[in-house]
């Protein structure tokens, strides 16, 4: 199959194919006669392989080593799932701190909702935002000094 037959059943467009290709994820493909690349089915699989390890958050150099372990002979099923624990801390982690940031948005938001009705303070920008400022500096020094 061409180049466009291979990206449509793979749900790609022809330049990630050939972006994949110049990545080395997918292997240079042989050329017709006229020049045009021909694939078969083990590009398209490979290619569907390379969208869903996409997908579940691994990076194309990530993919790339996997693909390479394979052509080696090797399994790279350890490496995969050491990798996807990684990911899974790191996603852990950027949930603690979504977190975080959920809870002090939303006291923020409190404390701005119960101030009332808000007025210029001369050389301020807005007051809600700096007095959170202010805020957090404190506490921050509070911490700093072990209180």
């Amino acid at each position: 199959m061409q180049i466009g037959e291979l990206a449509e059943q793979a749900g790609v467009n022809v330049q990630t194919v050939r972006f994949y290709e110049r990545r080395k994820l997918l292997p240079e493909p042989p050329r017709t006669y006229s020049g045009y690349r021909e694939y078969g089915a083990q590009e398209l699989k490979q290619l569907q392989f390379i969208r869903q390890a996409k997908a579940l958050g691994f990076s194309l150099d990530e993919i790339r080593e996997i693909i390479r372990s394979r052509g080696r002979g090797q399994c790279p099923c350890t490496d995969v799932i050491a990798i996807a624990e990684r990911h899974l801390r790191d996603v852990s982690q950027q949930i603690q701190r979504l977190e975080n940031f959920k809870k002090q948005l939303t006291t923020a938001v409190r404390h701005w909702k119960g101030a009332g009705k808000q007025s210029v303070a001369a050389g301020a920008i807005c007051t809600l935002i700096e007095r959170t400022m202010d805020e957090r500096d404190t506490a921050h020094r509070r911490k700093s000094n072990g209180s």
